[in-house]
């Protein structure tokens, strides 16, 4: 997808700028795993192998109890009133428009979608718990926080899209704001970095309105031209 301006047409490159990289921000990144160690390995060619002798049967011992499962990652308490937070991540995103890294204040959240959100929240003194580390459960978070909705989008919500209308959340942007038209532009780390996406979901089969104005930029999904509107799953308040 590209910044705002036609043709309306874009390339279906949303799975790629979700799918890849890490979104826990790093300061510098992890060294590469070591090399698998050979040491004691059978020679194919050595004959069959001997079985080791059997050791001599201990006392049963039962089985520890499965640890408990910890609580599921919340967001903390506010520490910064909603609009200045607004405002804080907004401005984070929109900084990172054309950038494909996201990387603010010598940071690197990695490189998809989540990161960019990972990114703006941080950046909004509302940092996300490092479990939530991608899309599914970025939705799960915002479940958590009975924050989910289908419409009504505002300045500063996640926005979570899906591959095909009716489908499961696979992406997730941020609104940067909202026009008279309720068409949302949303900021959104895609294959070829972050962009700007129209969005309005009070009008999803529509792609202009009758005075011409964009109300959904139009993607290429499977053959076929789909209004974002139409890939909406929910949009969330958690600023």
């Amino acid at each position: 997808m590209a910044l705002l301006r036609s043709p309306l047409v874009l390339l279906a490159v949303l799975a790629a700028g979700c799918a890849t990289g890490s979104s826990r921000p790093t300061a510098t990144p992890l060294p590469p795993p070591a090399r698998e160690s050979r040491a004691g390995t059978r020679d194919p060619g050595a004959g069959p192998a001997i079985a080791p002798a059997r050791p001599a049967p201990a006392a049963a011992a039962s089985a520890p109890p499965p640890a408990a499962a910890g609580p599921a990652p919340r967001l903390q308490a506010r520490r910064v009133p909603t609009d200045a937070a607004v405002h804080r991540a907004v401005e984070a995103a929109r900084g990172l428009v054309g950038q494909r890294e996201i990387v603010v204040d010598g940071v690197s959240y990695g490189d998809d979608c989540a990161a960019l959100v990972r990114a703006a929240f941080g950046e909004a003194g509302r940092p996300i718990p490092g479990a939530v580390s991608d899309v599914r459960t970025l939705h799960d978070l915002a479940r958590r926080e009975g924050a989910l909705r289908r419409g009504q989008p505002r300045a500063g919500d996640l926005v979570f899209l899906a591959d095909r209308p009716g489908g499961l959340p696979e992406h997730v942007g941020l609104v940067e704001a909202v026009g008279e038209t309720g068409t949302a532009t949303v900021l959104h780390r895609t294959a070829r970095g972050v962009s700007r996406l129209r969005v309005n979901v009070g009008q999803p089969w529509k792609a202009r309105a009758e005075d011409g104005r964009i109300l959904n930029d139009v993607l290429v999904v499977g053959g076929g031209r789909i209004p974002v509107g139409r890939l909406v799953v929910a949009f969330a308040s958690l600023l």
